[in-house]
């Protein structure tokens, strides 16, 4: 692989950044390049070997160390979070599957707008996430309040329907995600990346929480 006017060795990516599936993609097309900072750079086109995708996708490399190094994907999706079981799980009404789940369709969405820079629309993706993932927790929970809560406001839902440290975090969230949406914001010292940290704070108890009542309610005493 050229860089500038050296051949470098380089190591092939192994993992498409479309599909996410580890695999040995085939090179079709490489090129000397500068990146926008003037670095010197080589594009490469690749092709998944994961027969479900077969997607082409372009990496960038520059030099380091006296051989070529993967500095970045130029198209595909990010890849979200490892969803705890009960999330990937969760029902929304219209859902066919985790994948299409609103929750999870919608910060996916948000992730990839963030991934190409439109930090304004991905904050408000990611406050809309939360709202499906607060509501349809409640409702799977309290599936003959389903009419009652997917009229209230999201703040009366958390109110009514979740309580101690859970309850906490997810106002938090909900308030700096309303800030995503307003023109003076309120809360400008926490990020877009807080606001992420909160909701994978919110899974990990409502996984927790799911864990617990389940083996509270299975294991009984044999005595």
């Amino acid at each position: 692989m050229y860089i500038g006017n050296t051949n470098y060795s380089f190591q092939p990516p192994n993992i498409c950044p479309h599909c996410h599936v580890t695999n040995k993609p085939s090179e079709k097309y490489n090129e000397r390049t500068v990146d926008t900072d003037g670095t010197p750079s080589n594009i490469s086109i690749w092709q998944c070997a994961n027969h479900k995708c077969n997607k082409l996708f372009v990496a960038l490399y520059q030099m380091k160390g006296g051989k070529a190094v993967w500095i970045r994907f130029l198209n595909g999706l990010p890849k979200g979070p490892d969803w705890p079981k009960p999330i990937a799980d969760l029902k929304s009404d219209n859902s066919d599957g985790a994948e299409n789940s609103k929750f999870i369709k919608t910060y996916l969405q948000s992730l990839e707008a963030e991934s190409y820079g439109l930090d304004e629309l991905a904050g408000m993706g990611y406050r809309k996430s939360i709202e499906y993932l607060v509501k349809d927790w409640a409702i799977q929970n309290n599936p003959e309040k389903k009419a009652d809560i997917e009229k209230l406001w999201l703040g009366q839902v958390i109110k009514k329907y979740y309580s101690g440290d859970l309850k906490d975090i997810l106002e938090r969230a909900t308030w700096l995600g309303n800030d995503q949406a307003h023109y003076n914001r309120l809360f400008e010292e926490f990020d877009i990346d807080v606001l992420k940290e909160l909701i994978a704070l919110i899974m990990v108890e409502l996984d927790r929480q799911h864990k617990m009542k389940h083996y509270i309610e299975t294991i009984q005493s044999k005595k």
